[in-house]
Order: C-alpha cells, then sequence, then structure tokens
C-alpha cells in the first residue's frame, strides 16, 4: 500500500487509473521480507507492475514509458515510524503496584 500512496503523492497518479492492476503488485510483495524489498524497484509500465531487483532494473532498458520507485526509502520510513512508535511507549500505570511476598521456610520430609 506504501508503494500505492506513493504513485498518489508523488506521480499524482488517480487510484481508479491503474486499480485494477494492484493485485499484480500485492502478488509480487506477498511473501517477502521487507530486507529483500529494499533492495527492489516497482516498474510500472501501461501494461504491468513489476517488482525487480535495483541491479536489474538498471540494466533494463524499457521500450516504453516506465515510472520507476525504488522501495528502499520506502522501506527506511516504514521502519522509521514503526521504531518511533516502540520507542515512545512507556509502561503505563501498574494496576496493582509491587509488593513484598512473605516466603514461608521449607519444610523437608513432612506432608500436609
Amino acid at each position: 500500500m506504501a508503494i500505492v500512496a506513493e504513485l498518489v503523492r508523488d506521480f499524482g497518479v488517480r487510484v481508479g487509473t491503474v486499480g485494477n492492476r494492484f493485485d499484480e503488485l500485492f502478488k509480487e510483495c506477498r511473501g517477502r521480507s521487507w530486507l529483500s524489498l529494499e533492495n527492489c524497484v516497482t516498474l510500472i509500465d501501461a501494461e504491468s507492475f513489476r517488482l525487480v531487483d535495483v541491479n536489474l532494473a538498471r540494466q533494463h532498458s524499457p521500450d516504453t514509458s516506465t515510472l520507476y520507485i525504488p522501495c528502499a526509502p520506502i522501506i527506511a520510513r516504514l521502519r522509521s515510524v514503526l521504531t518511533a512508535t516502540e520507542v515512545d511507549q512507556v509502561q503505563g500505570h501498574l494496576q496493582f503496584p509491587p509488593t513484598s511476598v512473605t516466603v514461608r521456610p521449607e519444610r523437608r520430609g513432612t506432608r500436609t
């Protein structure tokens, strides 16, 4: 979804214009780790959405107009937002404050 947001924000693409092809993009991203996505770019042309390795994309010379969206900045932005919320969370009010517990001495060999 962050790639879709990038399309809308940076390129001014209307979601309805390419919405019927988002399934291709979601299939490409499904099951991939953030680390692998970080090394990918999304290539979008009139016919398809493709997720390819950044090195392969550099060798690619398109025959048609193609939008080239690097995933690394998107992943970095998502990671910073997620880690910022984790750090900001502090331990809330304890409903039951710490109390001392008395421990009875252990008896050996007796049964109750």
